[in-house]
């Protein structure tokens, strides 16, 4: 996973409370994974480090969260991103605080507007602790970028962030802002998007979710097939090494054998940034036979998330499949950028935040292009948000990742709904809020 073994991870989650029209109070809980690995697998930081900073980061857009103006989740989520984009402007300068000593104070005697969130009760909580909480103050250096790569800088200056962590820090206040602005309206914020997206209604959400199965690098094929037999699941998402595209193709080639042609079983095929160019994808793909390539349904990251742009290349490889970006998107500014390269969509996760989700699905829809949910092994309140997000939106495909079950199923004893019977998810009707 990840590009390697991950043995931890972090489930941030953040409660927030807003005040409705009315004047009710309202309160929403948000959660992200926290994942290291993923969105910041290269730093001379030790995993401790880049976890603290990321912990110390949502502590940051939570005091932050609370100094916006009066909106619906997209409105805030444009603030929060500004503010992300204003730091870095700060330390592509001068690399200097706004307060001396790093911090950004909550309590600075500022005027508070109406309909603030208030994050008082201790900003973010993490699954094995709280980080810096005592004055309920965070580390904003955390929280800015150099204005160069779309990085931020780490907590003691020694290494940058990229923007891929930072979107997972501000995912889990932006699930927060949605699930608390959903209950003030006493709807499933599912019934709300439409409007908020200023699209036509689409239907229902779906509550039996189909799931797709993650073949990791070195699974066993033998378990596999067990998984696939016991679940009744045919929907598959394989893993591969990136190294040589024939082992590759071998791989793809020998998990859909044990599909046995089931009606309706789907392959995607994740390459997890491993190719040096679309090329290396377009010899892996050439090299299946048609059988196979037929059901492929897509590709996931082919190339690394700071690849050059190679748009006759990605568009080569587009002619065969559909290619989508998954690490290359960390910001709503990175959409047009992915379009121009030659993309054929995008994939979301509910642990960048509804608001990112919402914006890509809307964008992929605008310009015709592919968009698909995924999963980060998120566990508990974090995994409900992906479901729901998975439930909501008429997506490219109708698999849902939610590869926790596999690797980490003993985070998600509180959830209801992770039982797969005939392959499927089956959810409760969506009430009040976002989960």
């Amino acid at each position: 996973m990840a590009g390697g073994d991950v043995d931890r991870f972090t489930l941030a989650v953040v409660t927030a409370e807003a005040e409705a029209s009315d004047g009710r109070l309202v309160r929403g809980r948000g959660a992200s994974m926290l994942s290291v690995p993923w969105a910041w697998p290269r730093s001379p930081l030790g995993w401790r480090e880049r976890d603290r900073a990321l912990r110390e980061l949502t502590d940051s857009l939570c005091d932050q969260a609370g100094r916006t103006m009066p909106g619906d989740p997209l409105a805030i989520f444009d603030e929060l991103e500004a503010h992300l984009d204003a730091q870095a402007g700060l330390d592509a300068r001068d690399d200097r605080s706004d307060a001396r000593d790093g911090r950004m104070d909550a309590r600075a005697g500022r005027d508070e507007p109406e309909g603030r969130l208030d994050t008082r009760d201790g900003r973010r909580n993490a699954r094995d602790g709280r980080s810096n909480g005592r004055d309920g103050r965070s580390n904003g250096r955390d929280g800015r970028s150099n204005g160069r790569d779309g990085r931020s800088n780490g907590r003691d200056g020694s290494s940058d962030m990229p923007r891929l962590a930072a979107a997972l820090a501000l995912g889990a206040v932006d699930n927060a802002v949605h699930d608390a602005w959903a209950r003030a309206a006493g709807k499933p914020a599912a019934d709300l998007y439409p409007g908020l997206l200023g699209v036509p209604a689409w239907g229902a959400p779906r509550t039996r979710l189909p799931v797709q199965h993650v073949v990791g690098v070195g699974d066993p094929l033998d378990e596999v097939r067990a998984w696939l037999a016991r679940d009744g699941i045919r929907h598959v998402k394989v893993k591969a090494a990136g190294r040589d595209p024939e082992e590759d193709a071998a791989r793809v080639t020998a998990v859909h054998a044990l599909l046995g042609g089931a009606e309706g079983a789907t392959i995607s095929v994740d390459l997890n940034e491993g190719y040096a160019s679309p090329a290396d994808a377009v010899a892996m793909v050439d090299a299946l036979s048609a059988e196979v390539l037929a059901g492929v349904t897509y590709l996931e990251q082919p190339v690394p998330r700071d690849a050059p742009a190679d748009p006759d290349g990605m568009r080569e490889l587009t002619r065969r499949l559909p290619v989508l970006a998954d690490e290359s998107l960390a910001a709503t500014a990175d959409l047009e950028r992915l379009a121009a390269d030659g993309w054929s969509g995008v994939v979301v996760k509910a642990a960048r935040g509804q608001s990112l989700a919402l914006r890509s699905w809307r964008f992929a829809r605008e310009r015709g292009l592919a968009a698909m949910v995924q999963d980060l092994t998120a566990v508990d309140l974090g995994l409900a948000h992906s479901a729901r997000l998975a439930a909501t939106l008429p997506w490219s495909w109708p698999a849902f990742e939610c590869n926790s079950r596999q690797y980490a199923p003993g985070a998600n004893a509180g959830l209801d709904f992770m039982n797969v019977v005939d392959g499927h998810l089956t959810l409760a009707t969506p009430g009040p809020g976002l989960a």
